[in-house]
């Protein structure tokens, strides 16, 4: 992939298009947490059975190494387009079609969108932007992530209380052709690679990076411990406190202003502080967050500022990983986001599989909760132990045929 230095306002143009449409893309992700019992009563299943709707999705991100590799050989902004135009389709069977198996189809194709669209849109950024500025350019398009919980999970609770529990997705679908006509138009068309060795599967090249593995391993456990707590916070929230629809939805708006000011600091700190010291210090208040938050269920200010905790700290040390892993396999680098996304992937279908089932045959939040204490202190030990940021001390990443000629 050309790379290109851009210091132009139009870059800055390009990054709030590819901002905008990743806030509708992460909508997809946002509303189904807080709401996934309300799409259970919707579709007459129960909540584990309802749980394996993002299972599905997850499936869908695993195919993110091959759309990494398609970027890398062929252009970023194809790839993005793609992605919106399988959110697009998903989101209209939803709105369309309230039965289990096409809702099933329709999150296989949310997945497909994410695994598309995010490694994509991060080596794009990471291609134009020094890695000693990366954090701050990456930290703004993450922003999406909680800007999607801000806008996105009051506004379902609001269409679902007054119009329907499918109405959302019909909103989606709008804001997804939106989104491809944002992108289509202000994007940049970069020039795709025309070498053999650029155009091959690059699967291979990030592989062979012990260190891109250990961070890659990293980012699974962070993911993971975060997904076996957050898939069931709604169904907590719901038993706990007796909390309507729109009154969940108006609570989630402390997770959406915590996840902001995560994001917020790690745009701030992490180019400062140094990627993987950031992470560490990320880790550390992320594993005690999961440790209280049981604790905190008392009363309701009390959950909601566990959850706050939680959400700081889990948003300050996965988007400051996103820096650090960028430019551990440069040669490859959408293929090595996308591996990352296929590992998060992973992670999020194992642990909303069995946080749902657990938190179900348990009834507490407790075990799901010592489950994320251990995966955090997992992902802080291979951190630690075997994550550096200067990756040619311990790899050898194969050299591209540009490299080769230089």
């Amino acid at each position: 992939m050309t790379v290109q230095q851009s210091t132009a306002p139009r870059f800055s143009v390009t990054l709030v298009a590819i901002l905008l449409a990743r806030i509708t893309l992460n909508i997809s992700y946002r509303i189904t947490y807080p709401f996934l019992p309300v799409i259970a009563r919707g579709l007459g299943v129960d909540l584990p059975l309802a749980g394996l709707l993002v299972t599905a999705r997850a499936t869908g991100g695993l195919a993110s190494p091959i759309f990494g590799s398609l970027s890398d050989g062929y252009g970023r902004k194809r790839m993005m387009l793609a992605g919106l135009a399988l959110l697009v389709a998903g989101a209209a069977i939803c709105a369309m079609l309230p039965l289990y198996p096409a809702f099933m189809a329709a999150f296989v194709m949310f997945g497909l969108s994410k695994a598309a669209y995010d490694p994509t849109m991060q080596a794009f950024i990471g291609d134009r932007v020094p890695y000693e500025r990366r954090g701050q350019a990456l930290g703004i398009v993450e922003f999406s992530w909680a800007s999607a919980w801000l806008i996105g999970v009051p506004s379902t609770g609001w269409l679902i209380a007054r119009t329907g529990w499918q109405a959302p997705f019909a909103l989606l679908a709008g804001l997804g052709v939106a989104g491809i006509l944002l992108i289509a138009w202000l994007l940049p068309r970069d020039e795709p690679a025309t070498t053999a060795v650029h155009r091959s599967f690059q699967l291979g090249t990030v592989m062979r990076n012990r260190n891109l593995i250990a961070a890659l391993c990293m980012a699974f456990f962070i993911t993971l411990a975060n997904e076996v707590t957050f898939i069931v916070y709604g169904a907590w929230m719901e038993s706990r406190f007796s909390l309507s629809v729109v009154s969940l939805g108006i609570a989630s708006i402390v997770i959406g202003i915590a996840e902001a000011i995560g994001e917020l600091g790690s745009t701030v700190f992490v180019d400062r502080l140094g990627k993987r010291r950031a992470i560490l210090a990320g880790l550390v208040i992320l594993g005690i967050s999961y440790a209280v938050l049981p604790a905190l269920g008392q009363k309701l200010e009390w959950a909601l500022a566990g959850l706050a905790l939680l959400f700081v700290s889990f948003e300050f040390t996965i988007v400051s990983s996103f820096p650090l892993i960028s430019e551990l396999a440069p040669e490859a680098r959408a293929t090595a986001m996308s591996v990352n996304v296929a590992a998060m992937t992973t992670a999020r279908m194992i642990g909303s599989a069995s946080g749902t089932a657990l938190f179900a045959w348990v009834g507490r939040l407790e075990p799901n909760a010592t489950i994320s204490v251990i995966a955090t202190a997992v992902a802080f030990g291979v951190l630690w132990m075997f994550v550096r940021e200067r990756p040619d001390r311990f790899s050898k990443p194969v050299r591209s045929e540009e490299a080769a000629q230089s």
